[in-house]
């Protein structure tokens, strides 16, 4: 179920505060909106596996937290497009 890696050690570069140059800010965020959507979609193939497995009310509050993390995804997706 799970496909990519999930090393979450990630690299921070030594900027000076506010220094981080445009293209970086711009590659990490639109690293974070395809890594969130990968989740995102881990966490919808969870909930069907829990409906399959009866669990009704696990499995609806695992959706609310999929329409919630896509909610949140799409607000970053929407400040990527305006730094694109």
């Amino acid at each position: 179920m799970h496909e990519h890696e999930h090393g979450h050690g990630h690299e921070h570069h030594n900027h000076a505060p506010g220094a981080a140059p445009r293209e970086e800010l711009v590659a990490v965020l639109r690293y974070m909106v395809e890594h969130n959507a990968a989740h995102t979609r881990e966490l919808a193939e969870l909930a069907g596996q829990l409906e399959t497995a009866g669990e009704h009310e696990q499995y609806e509050q695992v959706m609310r937290a999929v329409e919630e993390y896509r909610q949140a995804n799409a607000r970053l997706q929407g400040v990527l497009e305006k730094l694109e």
